[in-house]
């Protein structure tokens, strides 16, 4: 599984390169309001679809830009996001992430890559996490008064955009700062990183969130739903708390309590 894992870094380090070389020639389509895919979006999907398909072939690809997505398959699966933070990509804000999971029947792995700032955090269940080779873990701050906490917003702003401004209004008045910068997967590396302490969001994709909770589990962190309850195996699509454990029950208080 580590050679696997070594020989998926490199894959996406090479995407990466598309990411870079491209980034000043984008051409944009709008798939729903504020909801876009670039010209590097599905270069970079190509590119890893190829890649992996080389690497392991019997396994089952869950990808955002995908027409459909088996998310129950019992077979290994590679789950990606080819561009976390399209919306930072078109505008030039280089917070942006290749992000790579791959699910099999006895282990998995997690890649989160930012090609602008050479970022590669990667984690093998069992065996821990890292950002570029050094060992990674979650913050060790047990208030939320002590606490950064990242959040972001849905896609869907007219169903669930108030939920989310309601929960970040109550968790910022008990905290000492909320970030937000966009890729689920990226907060969820930085939480792992002890950056941040903890995130949510609502209506996350399993290719927002999927290498990013490798990461927080073998860093020592928790993740559940807004609800408290455990994610399960074949997730689509959920709202998501993620800490570093020592607050998460006290974040999940807080994000229910505002209804």
């Amino acid at each position: 599984m580590e050679h696997l894992m070594e020989k998926t870094i490199a894959c996406v380090r090479a995407a990466g390169e598309i990411v870079r070389n491209g980034s000043k020639e984008l051409s944009v389509e709008e798939k729903g309001f504020a909801n876009y895919v670039t010209n590097i979006d599905l270069a970079v999907q190509r590119e890893l679809n190829e890649a992996l398909n080389a690497l392991e072939p019997e396994a089952e690809f869950i990808s955002e830009e995908n027409e459909t997505n088996d998310y129950a398959t019992r077979k290994a699966k590679w789950i990606l996001d080819p561009i976390d933070g399209t919306t930072n990509l078109i505008h030039g804000y280089p917070h942006v992430a290749i992000s790579v999971a791959y699910v099999g029947p006895e282990r998995r792995f997690g890649i989160v890559y930012n090609p602008f700032n050479g970022e590669l955090f990667a984690a093998l269940s069992g065996a821990g996490a890292w950002l570029n080779g050094e060992r990674l873990s979650v913050s060790r701050n047990a208030a939320p008064g002590d606490c950064i906490f990242g959040f972001g917003f849905p896609y869907e702003r007219q169903v669930s955009a108030p939920r989310m401004f309601r929960a970040a209004e109550k968790v910022f008045a008990a905290c000492q700062d909320l970030k937000r910068k966009g890729p689920a997967s990226l907060d969820l590396a930085y939480v792992a990183a002890g950056r941040i302490d903890g995130y949510f969001e609502v209506d996350l994709n399993v290719w927002d969130v999927a290498a990013g909770l490798i990461l927080l589990e073998e860093a020592g962190g928790r993740a559940s739903d807004w609800q408290g309850k455990p994610l399960p195996e074949a997730l689509d699509k959920t709202g998501l708390i993620a800490t570093n454990g020592l607050v998460h029950d006290e974040l999940t208080r807080l994000i229910q309590a505002a209804g």
